[in-house]
């Protein structure tokens, strides 16, 4: 490891001794009347119209809003071996990478007092990330596309209905919204199994308090480029099935069971027009438990792959261990162990670790501990600003068939997210 590596660990754990002061500025403001909401200022003038509140009551159109949500993030990557295992060498080597992460706006309008349409969009042209290529470091840009195009509503209290391009909302990490997790990036096979969004039809139980939960749905797999919003569709792609009951185990806890089926062909997946957007596996079960006491919160998650979407591994699997405890209004801590096993398995990150260092392997097994930090800038509304700080070290084992092996070594990341 070397100084920059120790200085960013210790600004990472540093942060930690601003809470104090910030408690005592806290329980001070706590006595006074409620100061101004930035958070909540913006997100009511992007409420372009509200027929209650404008007066404007009537049966088909109740509400209209532009929403937003945006993340730029830089990284420090410090591969294990040093300047030797950093893309470019001991001449070009970068071990530093930022990029927009996420950069989305959409519509949003409640209609006929019962349903909600959703438009949303990725917003193209902006930074990418850098990237190693002829003997020099390039800069890419985003590309647009539609990220969500949907229909949503009540069938009969309290069953309720998405059609359209939306999340298969399966797995615990994956089910979090973006603008909610607090991670900066979800664990690594999370993010290698998980179907991206894609059109299809879903339904489920609304009431998120009832004791028994439930939702299941379908989805195609395939996407066709710069055909945006139209469903793709042959039977090399073919489609996916998602279904997921939970069962309340208390007041603040809650226990998932998912399972995931693509019926794509993978021997030809790979060579249709069209490009797989689904799961990462045949079949994948995934049980978490999420629990909060106080200001703790906990989750924990198992999950299982069988006949991966590759032509040199079978099986995976992996756990997430992730308490947070928010030390204040305005802070909260973040722990996260991660597993991710299976023999030639276990995929890179593609984000700054592989894109930064020479590991860009697959691995048989993968440990990860992630420290964080999150400064939360309008604690009433904690997601719409914030900003985080995290360190993870990453080990891996096993090597391919060309000797490469996943990223060992440490990765420091500092973001900022917004969700209006």
């Amino acid at each position: 490891m070397n100084k920059k590596t120790l200085t960013l660990l210790a600004l990472t754990l540093g942060a930690t001794s601003l809470c104090r002061a910030a408690d005592a500025t806290e329980s001070q403001a706590a006595q006074q009347k409620p100061a101004f909401d930035l958070c909540q200022s913006i997100t009511d003038r992007l409420d372009i119209f509200n027929a209650e509140r404008d007066g404007a009551e009537n049966p088909w159109i109740q509400d209209f809003r532009v929403k937003f949500r945006a993340q730029y993030q830089y990284g420090y990557v410090d591969p294990s071996g040093g300047a030797d295992r950093e893309k470019g060498g001991r001449e070009h080597g970068r071990n530093t990478n930022s990029e927009w992460r996420r950069f989305r706006i959409a519509a949003q309008a409640k209609v006929l007092n019962r349903f909600t349409l959703v438009s949303n969009w990725n917003i193209g042209g902006l930074e990418g990330r850098d990237e190693f290529k002829n003997g020099k470091w390039n800069q890419t840009r985003t590309s647009s596309s539609v990220d969500e195009l949907y229909i949503s509503g009540k069938i009969a209290k309290p069953v309720s209905f998405t059609l359209g391009k939306h999340k298969p909302a399966f797995m615990g990490e994956y089910r979090t919204s973006s603008a909610k997790i607090v991670t900066i990036e979800r664990s690594l096979l999370v993010n290698q199994l998980k179907s991206e969004k894609n059109y299809g039809i879903s339904f489920k139980n609304a009431d998120k308090k009832a004791t028994w939960g439930w939702e299941a749905g379908l989805w195609v797999n395939g996407a066709r480029d710069n055909q945006w919003l139209e469903p793709a569709f042959d039977s090399d792609t073919g489609y996916m099935f998602g279904g997921g009951i939970s069962y309340a185990t208390g007041d603040n806890s809650r226990l998932y069971l998912d399972y995931m089926h693509s019926f794509a062909d993978w021997s030809d997946v790979n060579r249709t027009d069209l490009s797989y957007e689904g799961c990462g596996a045949r079949d994948i079960v995934a049980l978490t438990w999420e629990a909060k006491q106080d200001k703790l919160r906990f989750t924990a998650e198992a999950i299982a792959a069988f006949n991966l979407n590759s032509e040199q591994a079978e099986n995976a699997y992996g756990i997430v261990l992730m308490p947070t405890y928010r030390i204040s209004p305005h802070f909260e801590g973040v722990f996260r162990y991660q597993l991710a096993a299976g023999s030639n398995a276990i995929a890179g990150d593609g984000h700054f670790y592989t894109r930064n260092s020479t590991y860009n392997g697959a691995a048989d097994l993968v440990q990860g501990l992630y420290f964080g930090m999150n400064y939360y800038v309008c604690p009433r509304n904690p997601d719409g600003m914030k900003l985080m700080l995290g360190a993870e070290y990453l080990n891996s084992h096993g090597t391919d068939a060309a000797g490469n092996k996943g990223f060992t070594g440490w990765g420091i990341t500092g973001a900022m997210r917004v969700n209006f």
